[in-house]
């Protein structure tokens, strides 16, 4: 019996236990397959969770839960991919620091996540509270009462003929937690000490806003207190000092725990992050800041939604931002808005999206709801999106190839015509070695990484985007003519760049250099051309000259198929592809000419220097 495509058993003539359940015995499992976009598909295993022993209607009913909340986190984090950079040579990243882009990621955290909806709806509904419970009773009471009225002369006697007092006790009782206080018992919030808020830098801190005495609070069973202005208009809880808000009780620990937890299993995972881990910590303790550390439950979508308010004057330039005042004090000071504020992609990925994993962390463990779920979240209007890479004319090309191989370095000469020739990611591209450069077929030379490479004694990850990015790609025969490629397999273990690869953040420093040779060859990057546009240009070209879609997508490492049809067949190119590849034409609007005759062995030695170009 085979599999459907949402990881089920196929049904066979006889009924099996339903769709995305595998029965074991008395237990059953929930299953359901990883979206092909995602990384998944037929070679992949499902995502499998235990759901117990159970009546056969309530597994299928669990295995509905399941399936449509698995359905909404994949499409979440598909929004989130396709929000996020593209690549290494945008500006630093500001994007989402751990995006979940290697499938297994993606696994364990739906898989997480799954148990998380499943612990949840499994619990035992928590008894009211005692003002709830009066509540409740008021409200039975008048429901009660309603009921005999509405059956005219059947009705109960006793009831009918004392509506007035039993009305007035029932209200009574509702009252005492549903109804607001007359404006005489009223109570009042009394203005609270302002607790110490820390500094971006760590200095001593200005005092926190006191929060004005002159609002009325009515208490609500199911939600927080509401709070009234002096007119008597409920202020927005999004408004309000999130810090102090009144909660309900909780054991639960607080969100600096939860978080620490989180980052720690991720500096543990990815030691080569620290840098992105640390961007994390950063932001966490900003939103302790502005919104309160707090038990991980009792946050709701007001807390999201104040922060995103109270960031919407956050300077998007670090250099903006004092370092010896307090968050409050630089978002005070930005209200006019005359520093630049984040852009949507930061603000979504970064800031926000950053806290909504990190508030997950423990659901499965802990059995808490998501508390943000459902939340439907404004941005700014300031917060604009992210300008998409324009193509390069082909004179802005011949300008830059020409400008990086004047310059000396191998990094600067090489990489632009790498990224145009192959159309992949400049932070793949500078952790080639020697030993990634092979014949695949006769006259086709191809490059493709193992996914790690050994450097400074440790393996480290290299930084690609999908496990797509890893499969192999064909290196244009001009390569071969101008001698890059046997230099190349000469290197071996060595790295292609090591003026790069020596920095603490490759990655990084390759974009910063790039952006620094886009401006010397005046193409500014405010116009959208940046070297993610040779990525573009390369794929245009492929295009032009009629290469077959999912070809283009293997050369360039995107992810191969939007459909389960187009995941069948190899995920790497094929002989017939590949000499398809290898004689597609040099664009004749763009000028190579100064590629020949380069001494790539001088080159890789030079060291990159301040204010001068490098000795030859």
């Amino acid at each position: 019996m085979g599999e459907g495509e949402d990881g089920s058993p196929r049904r066979s003539s006889s009924r099996g236990p339903g769709p995305h359940l595998v029965r074991c015995g008395t237990s059953y499992l929930f299953q359901i397959r990883l979206p092909i976009e995602l990384g998944g598909g037929r070679a992949a295993p499902p995502i499998r969770i235990g759901i117990g022993a159970r009546p056969a209607g309530g597994a299928r009913r669990m295995a509905d839960i399941l399936a449509a909340a698995a359905r909404t986190e994949f499409s979440r984090i598909k929004a989130r991919r396709m929000s996020g950079n593209d690549d290494a040579d945008n500006e630093p990243q500001e994007g989402l620091v751990f995006p979940g882009d290697d499938p297994r990621e993606v696994v364990a955290e739906i898989r997480g996540y799954l148990k998380g909806v499943k612990l949840f709806v499994d619990r035992e509904p928590p008894e009211p509270w005692a003002e709830q419970a009066a509540a409740f009773a008021g409200l039975r009471g008048l429901v009660g009462i309603a009921r005999e009225i509405e059956k005219g002369p059947d009705g109960n006697p006793v009831i009918v003929e004392n509506v007035d007092l039993l009305k007035g006790k029932y209200v009574d009782q509702f009252a005492g937690t549903a109804m607001t206080p007359v404006a005489s018992a009223a109570p009042t919030v009394p203005a609270p000490a302002a607790a110490a808020e820390p500094s971006l830098a760590s200095v001593p801190p200005a005092a926190a806003p006191a929060v004005s005495s002159s609002y009325r609070v009515e208490v609500l069973s199911r939600t927080e207190p509401r709070q009234f202005d002096q007119d008597g208009k409920v202020i927005p809880a999004f408004l309000l000092d999130r810090r102090i808000v009144v909660r309900r009780a909780s054991e639960m620990p607080p969100f600096s725990e939860v978080s620490d937890e989180y980052l720690a299993a991720r500096l543990s995972a990815s030691p080569s992050k620290h840098r992105d881990i640390s961007t994390a910590r950063f932001r966490r303790d900003l939103f302790i800041q502005l919104i309160g550390d707090h038990p991980v439950d009792t946050y709701n979508a007001a807390d999201l939604q104040a922060y995103i308010h109270l960031l919407s004057h956050w300077p998007a330039e670090e250099g903006d931002r004092r370092g010896d005042w307090t968050a409050r004090q630089i978002i005070e000071n930005n209200r006019d808005l005359h520093l630049k504020p984040i852009g949507l992609s930061t603000f979504r990925d970064g800031y926000v999206g950053t806290i909504g994993t990190m508030m997950r962390h423990k659901m499965a463990t802990l059995g808490y709801s998501d508390p943000f779920a459902g939340a439907k979240i404004r941005y700014p209007e300031t917060a604009t999106p992210k300008r998409s890479a324009e193509p390069l004319a082909s004179e802005k090309i011949s300008r830059l190839f020409r400008t990086g191989v004047e310059g000396g370095l191998l990094d600067e000469a090489m990489l632009p015509l790498l990224g145009h020739l192959t159309g992949r990611r400049l932070g793949l591209l500078i952790h080639l070695q020697g030993r990634d450069i092979r014949e695949k077929f006769r006259n086709v030379y191809v490059a493709e990484t193992s996914g790690i490479v050994f450097t400074g004694g440790v393996w480290k990850r290299v930084p690609y985007k999908t496990a797509a990015s890893t499969s192999y790609f064909v290196l244009h025969p001009f390569l071969k003519e101008i001698g890059f490629v046997d230099w190349a397999m000469e290197q071996e273990e060595d790295f292609l760049f090591p003026e790069i690869m020596r920095l603490v953040d490759p990655s990084k420093s390759a974009s910063s250099y790039m952006q620094r040779l886009f401006r010397k060859a005046g193409i500014e990057k405010k116009s959208g051309e940046v070297f993610h546009s040779l990525r573009g240009g390369s794929i245009d070209e492929m295009r032009d000259e009629k290469v077959d879609g999912k070809i283009r997508r293997i050369q360039v490492g995107h992810t191969v198929g939007s459909d389960e049809h187009e995941g069948y067949g190899r995920r790497s190119l094929s002989e017939k592809a590949s000499r398809q590849l290898n004689l597609l034409p040099l664009n004749p609007e763009i000028d190579f000419s100064m590629f020949h005759g380069l001494q790539f062995d001088v080159m890789a030695k030079r060291k990159r220097t301040r204010g001068r170009r490098p000795k030859s």
